[in-house]
């Protein structure tokens, strides 16, 4: 049986799918075309990329390399429609994700302790992320940040 997803890089006709889809799961969808447009231009050092299903966008992740680090990118975002959660489209995509990558030392991914972030954190170390530190209302009173790593090379 065939993978049911590929990754690429992402394009601007993915923008509306994209959006819809950050707009579901980690912030306003119109957000995105800001955020993703430099890299559709070529500009920058942002790393982006897309998982399909039937050649329909289905997700994306997003990473920036750590400024005064040495190879560390950090994960900002990794988003996949919600009725396919479970699916491997995730895992697909992150693999995609290391794979562009392939000169990281060390990725960074932070998400919250929060109830509804708990599918993410057990995804994250499934995949071989461990937590490495918590940081008390980071994000906001009683929203703390949660820190995962895995080091590459």
């Amino acid at each position: 049986m065939s993978d049911p997803f590929d990754t690429r890089a992402p394009r601007a006709s993915d923008i509306p799918a994209l959006a819809a889809i950050a707009d579901a799961t980690l912030f306003p969808g119109e957000m995105l075309e800001g955020m993703i447009s430099p890299a559709l231009d070529g500009a920058g050092q942002d790393m982006w990329r897309v998982v399909r299903q039937g050649g329909t966008p289905v997700g994306f992740a997003f990473a920036q390399p750590e400024a005064m680090t040495d190879r560390t990118w950090n994960l900002r975002a990794i988003a996949v429609r919600p009725d396919l959660h479970g699916s491997g489209a995730g895992t697909a995509l992150l693999a995609a994700m290391e794979a562009a990558l392939a000169e990281a030392r060390l990725i960074v991914m932070d998400t919250t302790q929060l109830p509804d972030q708990a599918r993410a954190r057990r995804f994250y170390v499934a995949r071989g992320y461990a937590e490495v530190a918590v940081i008390p209302g980071f994000f906001g009173e009683g929203e703390d940040k949660v820190t995962f790593v895995k080091v590459m090379r």
